[in-house]
């Protein structure tokens, strides 16, 4: 009896196995042997970006905005085929180590694209990896071109940072400000040359320029702000996240620092509309998206439907920076997931030289506006917001748009 009854206990595990992995249809498969069997109809884009470390806001501000693109476009149809997309995110950390692995890790998980990074140290660290494997990479928020020159197939959507000091020196001395408090990243080559192309704008204009310097993740700017005041400065330019300029923000006004201070576009955050004070007076910034446009109906809504999003649950209100406001770096993280799929489309293909080719040719329009790359890969502009924080309300607020580039 018991030889009868073992093989069909046997037939039975099998017959068992072979129903779960056949129920699995077109997800990826894990053998019983423990290897990954992946799917032919499923197409990976990287997500390069520091989920953890001093850039971790910021990388999960694009992360975020990413994953809801994925839900909105979840397939793409190539050769008539609809395959499934699927996102493989590697933490890039804050280091060079850190990421360089990252990207290698993105690399042996044959993505056909990337996007990212945040930081200008970490883009640069990655970039030599994927243009040796022939992978485009999609920037979302670096404006460094020193941290990305020479790559092959990147391209840029934010502004670099030429462009943005040149709008933000501008500024300055069309608001008669004349001597400027110029604050960059101890350590930081990317941060240090920044500052100098803005202080070269604004010198170029006539201005005066002094120099400080902070350290990344700094906390306490009591003292460096009382120096500045003691300078008797026109304005301030601090070259950082939101993450440092939140408390150089809330101490600087108690150390006697009564000017005006203007940040890049990377102020423009949720962190940055937690606990607004009277304190958060005469910030000025230069975006390119405005979530409350009057003249864009498509990023209003936009922005209101990813704000739900986020707003609908509150490990993403967390991640996303303590409310659901909808950044200019989600925005851009959005339009840069759709630009990959629609480079795709173009090139009925998952071959990443193929999307690369297609993206040099692609004139989309997002919610960022009307994308297209120049011959280096970089954004053709369009348009520039200068934008206040309105402390009754607590919210940004538009005081003048530019129109720049075609």
């Amino acid at each position: 009896m018991k030889k009868v009854i073992l093989p069909v206990i046997a037939f039975c595990i099998v017959a068992a196995m072979l129903v779960l992995f056949g129920g699995m249809g077109g997800r990826d498969k894990i053998s019983a042997f423990g290897s990954t069997v992946k799917n032919p109809n499923t197409i990976y884009i990287g997500v390069y970006e520091p989920l953890t470390g001093d850039y971790k806001q910021g990388g999960l501000n694009e992360t975020l905005a990413i994953r809801y693109a994925n839900t909105v476009c979840p397939t793409v149809d190539i050769s008539g085929a609809t395959y499934e997309i699927k996102l493989i995110e590697a933490d890039s950390a804050s280091d060079d180590i850190g990421s360089a692995d990252a990207a290698r890790s993105l690399i042996d998980s044959n993505v056909s694209a990337v996007l990212g990074s945040y930081g200008a140290k970490i883009t640069a660290a990655g970039l030599p990896e994927f243009g040796a494997n022939g992978i485009p990479v999609v920037g979302i928020s670096c404006g460094s071109q020193p941290a990305t020159e020479g790559a092959a197939s990147y391209f840029r959507l934010c502004s670099t940072d030429e462009f943005q000091s040149g709008v933000m020196a501008n500024l300055a001395y069309g608001m008669d400000l004349r001597k400027a408090a110029v604050l960059t990243q101890t350590g930081d080559e990317y941060s240090k040359k920044a500052g100098k192309t803005f202080a070269e704008a604004f010198k170029k204009l006539g201005g005066e320029v002094k120099e400080y310097s902070f350290q990344l993740g700094q906390q306490n700017f009591r003292s460096l702000a009382a120096d500045i005041a003691a300078d008797d400065v026109d304005f301030v330019y601090m070259l950082s996240g939101a993450s440092e300029a939140k408390y150089f923000l809330k101490q600087s006004r108690g150390e006697g620092l009564t000017c005006p201070i203007l940040g890049p576009e990377s102020w423009d955050s949720p962190l940055l509309l937690n606990d607004v004070t009277v304190d958060f007076r005469e910030v000025y910034i230069a975006s390119e998206f405005d979530s409350g446009s009057d003249t864009d109906p498509e990023s209003v809504e936009f922005s209101g439907r990813y704000s739900s999003w986020i707003g609908r649950d509150s490990e993403r209100i967390a991640q996303n920076g303590g409310n659901n406001y909808t950044s200019t770096a989600a925005a851009m993280a959005y339009d840069g997931y759709m630009l990959i799929v629609e480079a795709i489309k173009a090139a009925d293909s998952k071959d990443p030289q193929a999307i690369a080719a297609a993206l040099r040719s692609l004139k989309y329009k997002g919610v960022t506006g009307t994308i297209s790359f120049d011959e280096k890969g970089e954004a053709v502009k369009k348009q520039v917001f200068i934008k206040t924080i309105d402390t009754s309300s607590e919210k940004f607020e538009v005081l003048q748009i530019s129109t720049v580039g075609k």
